[in-house]
């Protein structure tokens, strides 16, 4: 009997304007790769993420649909020509309409009910189409497909014309101009707004009163421009007016008038966002408008209460860092939120006591495909290293609160400026890590990081009363991070991006804080590889750091060995013909295990008394059994056996006999049967840190799920993860954490993918 329980998951949004929502109940919905991910922001101290996993592509942008006092369904938007409705039910989340028909990716989506329960959707795609969707009595059929020629669509909003009770349709095209769509018959062009210089990027509609609405349009010219819409009176006005255009809709003359336009943007404005709320004073209706920027900073306007001008009465926004500004915002209840060109949610709560807009905690992640992850020693932390060229840090948050612990990212010791590619944890406060480069970087915990993981873990390093640098900041044109010691006062004029400042920490740091505060002192870079390196694993002991790269040939395909204490290269081990794909040292320190793209496995043992290895035993062509490239390898925990996964869908166990054979097997052979999984790849397999009879496996394919099987002669398959709890692309690398004394029955399984995730599971076999 399996039961697997949600511990941790940690991802970034996508990098897209319209790709995360907020809704008054405080659920967030944002896309993740080709997932829709729901963040409960009222949860603590468990994982406030359900991850629905539908689209086959990359989703483009997310919608919540909101009722007056309910929001149960959501739109998403995909690359793979699809869009889908989704509907809260019974506990769960599940697609109830998917609307398929475009011939291109779908970017941006829209909807709005009418009559109850009824739905009208827009979906606009790079076809240059937009299609209209209607439900009735739970059915959606496709309506109409609005045809922009060679236009593209950018932003759509759809909102209920007042007096008339019909949809009104406007789409930003890329001709700098919004076009108005109403329904007669069917949709057709009533009106075109002229105005913005370059795309618009960004709507949104508010009612004001029984015959008027008023549109905000966002730009990348970096203005905001505020039209009001309103029913048309003939009136003879004496005095001078704003100049009104008219238009035809639904039997009624509407006026349109520019009503404002807002300048305090230097930068490209993606988003905007209205919101109503009521003067306590006077009940009368008071609004705000948040925009974001790509020039770091998110901006509510409101109307002065004398003369009603639109001014600034907020601004917040990045300090330094590297990102490149906010791609949208939105608003949530008593708070606002940005998310970031980095795919980091930012989100600002007010300060009752001092009235003050404040960063509070918020989930995070990588933006890109996860590569590697490793646990420390003893399971104090987990470290992760991507594609998005950044290593980050994830640990328990033990609040005061009694809420149990809540995992959280608390250090990105490295942002780099080439794809991480794999890790090695050499000690507690010390990790080598390989990127597409030919050297490997070896990082140490700085004094900052160790009291602040005190602080918010409540857990300490042994041996990490040495006092070393404070911290590490990245020099304007360096790639290395450059250690700062205490004391040390910055130089270099005003340049202050991306400079070190120490700071006390009692909770999760803030985006801001990771992106500048948390970088960890690089010490040494190991030189002797001729192409990227691929994969690297240190020993247990903490002694030993092996390295492998990428590689054509067989003296490129060597294995090197490094000596942790003084970083010198002790050996070249040579014995496969292409790339080493993964390498792992046995529990005791002994052995070296690696697989390759040549299909094969090599296992070195070490000389008595010696950092030196030699071969032990390998396959070849008459012995090897995989039979395409071999991905992945690990130990059980006793080192009683290992085993060996390929890209055919084979899981092999091997382990010492009884009897030795002149074959370059020598005293090794085949535990049993292979477990052949059909049409799958086997990407990542590990052992469950148990020391009984049967072996408990852990095996990750490149669909995403994650089979649990117990082996004792023969297999048998316990649990399957799906897409739900475990991945939607490939599965790179499982690892159970250390074993500890807290731990019961449980034990945590960490898992990590192509498609941004890092995810924890709490695995309990009874």
């Amino acid at each position: 009997m399996v039961t697997v329980k949600q511990v941790y998951t940690s991802v970034a949004c996508n990098r897209l304007p319209e790709i995360v929502d907020w809704n008054k109940d405080g659920l967030m919905c944002f896309g993740a790769s080709n997932a829709v991910v729901i963040y409960d922001t009222n949860l603590a101290g468990q994982d406030p993420l359900t991850v629905l996993s539908h689209h086959r592509l990359r989703v483009n942008s997310v919608k919540w649909l909101q009722k007056q006092n309910s929001c149960t369904e959501l739109l998403s938007c995909s690359a793979d020509k699809t869009a889908a409705i989704w509907t809260f039910d019974n506990g769960g989340w599940k697609v109830t309409s998917t609307l398929t028909g475009h011939e291109n990716g779908v970017t941006c989506i829209t909807g709005v009910y009418i009559n109850g329960d009824d739905l009208v959707v827009y979906t606009g795609s790079i076809d240059s189409t937009v299609r209209v969707w209607k439900r009735k009595d739970g059915t959606t059929t496709h309506k109409q497909t609005i045809s922009l020629q060679s236009g593209l669509c950018l932003t759509l909003y759809a909102h209920i014309l007042p007096i008339v009770n019909k949809p009104i349709l406007f789409c930003a095209l890329d001709d700098h101009k919004i076009h108005i769509f109403a329904e007669e018959a069917e949709y057709h062009r009533v009106h075109t707004l002229v105005g913005h210089e370059d795309w618009v990027r960004g709507l949104d509609v508010i009612g004001v009163d029984n015959n008027t609405i008023m549109l905000a349009s966002a730009s990348q010219d970096t203005y905001i421009r505020l039209w009001r819409i309103q029913r048309h009176e003939d009136k003879i006005v004496k005095e001078i007016k704003v100049e009104e255009k008219v238009f035809q809709a639904n039997g009624i003359t509407w006026s349109v008038k520019l009503d404002a336009v807002l300048a305090g943007h230097e930068g490209w404005v993606y988003g905007v966002q209205w919101q109503k709320d009521y003067d306590k004073a006077t009940n009368q209706p008071t609004y705000r408008l948040l925009s974001s920027s790509l020039d770091k900073t998110l901006i509510i306007w409101q109307p002065e209460s004398h003369g009603g001008a639109w001014v600034e009465s907020v601004r917040v926004g990045e300090v330094g860092g590297n990102g490149l500004g906010f791609y949208g915002s939105r608003f949530g209840p008593d708070a606002f939120m940005g998310h970031g060109y980095n795919g980091s949610l930012h989100v600002w709560k007010l300060d009752k006591e001092t009235n003050q807009w404040r960063p509070s905690v918020v989930v995070g992640g990588h933006f890109s495909g996860v590569e590697d992850i490793r646990w420390e020693g003893e399971g104090k932390y987990l470290l992760s290293v991507s594609l998005d060229q950044t290593a980050r840090l994830h640990a328990p948050w033990n609040r005061d609160d009694d809420t149990g612990p809540e995992w959280h990212e608390l250090a990105r010791p490295q942002v780099h400026g080439y794809d991480l590619a794999s890790l090695a944890i050499i000690s507690p406060t010390c990790y080598a890590s390989a990127a597409e480069e030919k050297v490997l970087r070896v990082f140490r915990a700085p004094h900052n990081f160790v009291q602040n993981f005190k602080n918010i873990v409540g857990d300490t390093f042994v041996g990490d009363g040495v006092k070393g640098p404070e911290g590490a900041s990245v020099p304007s044109l360096g790639l290395s991070n450059k250690a700062v010691f205490s004391g040390e006062e910055q130089t270099g004029g005003d340049d202050n991006d991306g400079y070190f400042v120490p700071i006390e920490l009692h909770e999760p740091p803030t985006e801001e804080t990771l992106m500048q505060n948390t970088l960890w002192p690089e010490t040494h870079k190991l030189y002797g590889h001729g192409y990227e390196v691929f994969c690297t694993d240190s020993s247990s002991d903490g002694t030993l750091l092996a390295s492998a790269a990428k590689a054509s040939t067989v003296d490129h395909a060597a294995v090197l060995l490094w000596d942790t204490s003084n970083w010198q290269q002790i050996q070249k081990l040579i014995s496969h013909n292409l790339t080493v794909t993964q390498l792992a040292f046995s529990p005791d320190s002994r052995h070296l295990l690696s697989v390759s793209r040549d299909r094969r496995w090599t296992l070195f043992r070490r000389v008595q008394d010696s950092n030196r290895f030699e071969v032990a035993a390998c396959t070849d062509k008459t012995n090897g059994v995989h039979t395409r490239i071999i991905w992945c390898c690990s130990w059980a925990i006793d080192g009683r056996a290992f085993g060996t996964g390929s890209r055919e869908g084979k899981v092999c166990l091997w382990s010492k006999t009884d009897s030795s054979s002149d074959t370059s097997l020598r005293d090794y052979g085949l535990l049993g049967k292979p477990l052949e999984i059909p049409n799958a790849s086997v990407t990542a397999i590990t052992f469950a840190p148990l020391k009984q009879e049967d072996l408990i496996i852990a095996v990750g394919l490149e669909s995403g799920i994650i089979r649990i099987y117990s082996f004792n002669i023969s297999w048998s398959l316990l649990h399957e993860l799906d897409s739900s709890i475990a991945h939607h692309l490939t599965v790179k690398r499982l690892v159970f954490r250390p074993p500890r004394k807290e731990d019961n029955n449980e034990m945590l399984l960490a898992s990590c993918g192509s498609d941004h995730f890092v995810r924890i599971n709490s695995i309990n076999i009874s």
